[in-house]
């Protein structure tokens, strides 16, 4: 069963920091030497990746898919059962290991850190539109 609240408020919160994010028009990786611009791209980053896991973790646990001992396996465990295509599964994946450093090894983070899953970031819009798509048919 799913938790169609949880799920409009981690829609609607994603939403709001992908708008966040285009409005400090970062456009090359020396805009993030001005420290403002780093830590608040930073933490925006940090929150998508964020509430991209809690929506894969909503559908895992609603489908009882497993009980994913890890956040990469939560979009595995969705890739494995054909909720999203393998690309978005492996990419999500590979982000998770930026979010592990944005959440725990922040003082090693180089502004090319932060530029590179700033530009990577683009696959939630994807993960949360399909989401969207299935979620209208599930309902």
């Amino acid at each position: 069963m799913y938790d169609v609240e949880r799920i409009g408020k981690i829609i609607s919160d994603i939403g709001r920091y992908f708008r966040d994010l285009e409005e400090l028009d970062i456009e090359k990786v020396e805009d993030l030497e001005d420290k403002k611009n780093f830590y608040a791209v930073s933490m925006v980053l940090f929150s998508i990746l964020n509430r991209a896991i809690d929506m894969g973790d909503e559908i895992v646990m609603a489908n009882n898919l497993g009980m994913p001992s890890t956040y990469k396996e939560i979009f595995r465990l969705l890739t494995k059962n054909k909720f999203i295509d393998k690309d978005i599964g492996e990419e999500l994946s590979n982000l998770v290991f930026y979010r592990n450093l944005l959440s725990h090894e922040y003082y090693d983070l180089t502004e090319e850190d932060v530029f590179e899953v700033f530009r990577r970031i683009g696959i939630v819009k994807k993960f949360i539109e399909g989401m969207k798509e299935s979620f209208i048919k599930w309902h």
